[in-house]
C-alpha cells in the first residue's frame, strides 16, 4: 500500500501502472467499437476497466466504498450485455442493480464527506451555483425519466427509476463537495442516459457513434469521480 502523506500530484498520476493501464484499457474499448474483436476479448476490457481503478484507489489508501463502488461497478460491467455470457435478458436487472448499490456507496462516501452541510451553506449563498445546478439536475432527471417511462418494460420500470434517482443523489452531492467530482458523476450519469437512450430506441444502440460515445463517457467519468475522491482524501479532507 501506499501511505505516504500529501496530496497527489500529477506525477503521482501518470506514473501509477494502474492508470497507465485503466488508460490503455479504455482506448482500447474505443477502438474495439471501429476493429471488431472476438466477443471475449472485448468482453475482458469491459469487465477489468474499473478494477485498475479499484486496485489504485486501495493502493492510495482511499476510501475503501470508493474500491467497493468501482468494483460493483465491474460486476455491472459484466452483466451489461447478458447474451454475451449466455444469460437471459432479465439478468440485466442484476446489472442496474449492481450500478445502483455503486452509485449507492458512493452517496455515502460524499455525504461523510459534508454533502449535506455543504449543500445548505450553498442555499444560503455560499456558492449558491451548487444548489442551483441540484436544482437543474433534478428537473432534467424527472423530465427525462417521464419521457423514457414509454419505452421501459414494467419490469425495469422500478429499477430504472431508482437507479436515476441514486445517480442524482450522487451528482448533486459529489458537486456539493468537490466540482470534480461533481464534474465525473454528471459525466458518468449522462453516459447511463446515453445507453438508457439505446435502451427505448432514442437512438440505434448498436450503432458506433453512439457506443463510441459511451465508452468515452463512462471511463472519464469514473477516472475523474475515483482521482478527485482519493486526492480530496490525500488533502486531508474528510
Amino acid at each position: 500500500m501506499d501511505a505516504r502523506p500529501g496530496p497527489l500530484t500529477a506525477v503521482d498520476l501518470i506514473r501509477s501502472p494502474w492508470l497507465i493501464g485503466f488508460g490503455l484499457v479504455a482506448l482500447a474499448q474505443l477502438i474495439f467499437v471501429v476493429v471488431p474483436v472476438p466477443t471475449p476479448v472485448d468482453l475482458i476490457a469491459v469487465t477489468i476497466l474499473a478494477p485498475l481503478l479499484a486496485v489504485w484507489v486501495w493502493r492510495r489508501n482511499g476510501p475503501r466504498l470508493l474500491v467497493l463502488a468501482l468494483l460493483l461497478c465491474a460486476v455491472g460491467d459484466l452483466l451489461g450485455n447478458p447474451r454475451r455470457i449466455g444469460l437471459d435478458r432479465d439478468a440485466l436487472l442484476f446489472s442496474v442493480a449492481a450500478f445502483a448499490a455503486a452509485q449507492a456507496c458512493l452517496l455515502v462516501v460524499y455525504v461523510r464527506s459534508g454533502a449535506v452541510e455543504a449543500l445548505r451553506a450553498s442555499v444560503r449563498g455560499r456558492q449558491r451555483w451548487r444548489s442551483v445546478v441540484a436544482l437543474l439536475y433534478l428537473i432534467v432527471a424527472a423530465v427525462v425519466f417521464g419521457l423514457m417511462w414509454g419505452g421501459l418494460a414494467p419490469t425495469f420500470r422500478v429499477a430504472a427509476g431508482s437507479y436515476l434517482a441514486l445517480l442524482v443523489g450522487t451528482a448533486i452531492t459529489s458537486l456539493a463537495v468537490d466540482t470534480w467530482a461533481g464534474i465525473g458523476a454528471a459525466v458518468f450519469a449522462g453516459s447511463v442516459l446515453l445507453v438508457g437512450a439505446g435502451t427505448v430506441g432514442w437512438v440505434e444502440g448498436a450503432d458506433s457513434w453512439h457506443r463510441l460515445q459511451v465508452r468515452l463517457a463512462y471511463p472519464l467519468g469514473l477516472l475523474l469521480i475515483t482521482v478527485a475522491t482519493v486526492t480530496r482524501v490525500r488533502r486531508g479532507i474528510p
